[in-house]
């Protein structure tokens, strides 16, 4: 039986109006979390995701992974995409640009690249760690859904996750991601 993916590629059009509705509440949630900041372009991203879904139905391989996998990686990219497009607009007028009473600004720079630092970490996971907990910290997926999703047994998820977790803490753990001006020039206080 073909899925629904695979039916869009060979151009049945009930297929596209099932795809809606099969992972429409996945891809409306994800984009409520991705564009939490900008909820006026939550609609146009739904789209954008769908439309990526469809133009490339032909890639998607069932031998390779579950279809709910594969439209939950198409959905993350593409939000991404669009997260970061709503944020480099120049015309945003942003409160959160500035430090909350009391913060120094350094010290939101140092948060600023601490997440850069774990972000980076976060990719170089391998790929079915970095797909597990994506799906459980950023979908808010219990471990059966993602086994579901993956087509994994539930302990492989959880080992996944296990050791995506260690390999995470200890990467962000082993460097810090940003040293003052003063222990970069050698300077004392």
């Amino acid at each position: 039986m073909s899925t629904l993916l695979q039916r869009i590629a060979g151009g049945d059009h009930s297929a596209v109006t099932a795809c809606v509705q099969e992972y429409g509440g996945l891809i409306w949630r994800l984009a409520n979390r991705y564009l939490d900041r900008a909820k006026g372009e939550i609609e146009d991203a739904v789209q954008e995701v769908f439309v990526e879904l469809w133009t490339k139905a032909d890639r998607y391989d069932p031998s390779k992974g579950s279809e709910p996998a594969f439209v939950a990686t198409i959905a993350h990219r593409r939000l991404i995409d669009y997260q970061r497009r709503v944020s480099a607009r120049p015309d945003r007028t942003s409160t959160s640009e500035r430090p909350p009473e009391g913060v120094a600004p350094a010290s939101i720079e140092v948060k600023r690249a601490d997440l850069a630092h774990a972000a980076l970490a976060f990719n170089k996971l391998p790929e079915d760690e970095r797909q597990a907990l994506w799906m459980s910290v950023r979908s808010g997926m219990t471990h059966q859904q993602i086994a579901h999703a993956t087509n994994a047994p539930i302990g492989t998820v959880k080992s996944r996750l296990r050791r995506g977790l260690i390999r995470l803490t200890e990467a962000v753990a082993k460097e810090p991601a940003v040293q003052s001006d003063r222990q970069r020039t050698g300077g004392g206080a």
